[in-house]
């Protein structure tokens, strides 16, 4: 086998695991199977009683084959689920006693009762296996990462920062989640009279895209995959020592506060539109510039700052790198050569 297909081939097996095992591994402490609702989405099963989760139990009784579930092994080898979360869940609520079966069709006998209460029917449940494919810690993240997205094109997609959040825990993910807290980021595009809220690490996201394009100015690892680049990122820096997080959270905030000063209700907006809107063009072009400038100067400078950028935005070049492809490479290093230009002009004035 080649070095590119080995690349691309997972490294896996698989074990059937009974039903006790699952739930005791699931509840050992520390916990060697990892449902974690913060990287899967919450749990759906219950949202109109218990009828669905019911039917799973039942149909587990009739022996009934279930679909495999997938394990991601982490470097303690620890097993965090990328696909089975609602079925394992059910499993273990179950045999906690947290509902009764309901919409019984076949062992009408239990309808209402809880697992303590089903009699000889708890040992075939204890004794009952899932097919389980648990890819080893060899992969390589990306291709963990691509198993993500495919086992989750259904109802529960996982958004690119849902993904990163599962496989690459660690101090950087704990600040991204410190800081996309933040009202500004958190409810970043949103009107202010909504009730929509965000539920897929947007704000999370949209942190760690400041991180990487102030931290590669030119551009110089982009290739115009905005997914890989920040996947990048995320792996090489999943674990940054304390000091160096703490780093980052100034700098973020310091960047923030800058762009606040200049622009204050409009920041990471149009202000030339009669309908202003945040958007993350303005973002991506702000944080990076402004945001690095030192306090005093953006301070000072701040009115001339903003005149500065309303020309921009009006400028016809600027209009036309908004068309096509907003995370083209070309484009944005056009959006950053034409506001450099005026930016340096404003502060030097």
């Amino acid at each position: 086998m080649s070095e590119s297909q080995e690349e691309n081939t997972l490294n896996l097996y698989p074990i059937d695991y009974p039903f006790e095992t699952l739930v005791s591994r699931i509840k050992s402490d520390p916990a060697k199977l990892i449902l974690n609702p913060e990287f899967q989405r919450k749990y759906k099963w219950d949202k109109d009683g218990w009828l669905r989760a019911s039917k799973f139990i039942e149909s587990c009784l009739m022996r009934i084959p279930l679909p495999s579930c997938y394990f991601a092994e982490d470097e303690e080898r620890r097993h965090l689920v990328i696909d089975g979360v609602q079925r394992l869940t059910t499993i273990r609520r179950f045999f906690d006693d947290e509902f009764a079966l309901e919409g019984m069709t076949t062992f009408k006998t239990l309808e209402g009762k809880k697992f303590s209460e089903i009699g000889e029917h708890r040992a075939e449940l204890e004794s009952t296996t899932i097919r389980c494919i648990v890819l080893r810690k060899e992969n390589p993240k990306k291709l963990i990462r691509e198993i993500f997205s495919r086992l989750n094109q259904g109802a529960v997609e996982l958004s690119d920062q849902e993904i990163r959040h599962a496989i690459y825990p660690g101090s950087l993910d704990d600040l991204l989640i410190e800081l996309g807290a933040n009202p500004i980021i958190a409810n970043f595009a949103l009107a202010q009279d909504t009730e929509r809220t965000k539920d897929s690490r947007e704000a999370e996201e949209q942190v760690l895209r400041f991180f990487v394009f102030s931290d590669d100015i030119n551009l110089v690892r982009y290739e115009n995959v905005l997914r890989d680049y920040l996947d990048e990122y995320m792996e090489n820096n999943c674990l940054l020592d304390i000091t160096t997080i703490d780093s980052l959270r100034i700098k973020f905030n310091t960047a923030l506060n800058n762009c606040e000063t200049v622009f204050n209700n409009d920041i990471f907006t149009d202000s030339t539109r009669d309908r202003k809107r945040q958007g993350l063009v303005h973002y991506d072009l702000l944080m990076p510039t402004i945001g690095l400038l030192p306090e005093s100067i953006v301070k000072s400078h701040a009115t001339q700052i903003k005149s500065a950028y309303n020309e921009l935005c009006v400028s016809e070049e600027f209009r036309k790198s908004l068309s096509g492809g907003l995370q083209k490479k070309s484009s944005i290093v056009k959006r950053r050569q034409l506001w450099n230009e005026r930016l340096q002009k404003a502060i030097n004035e």
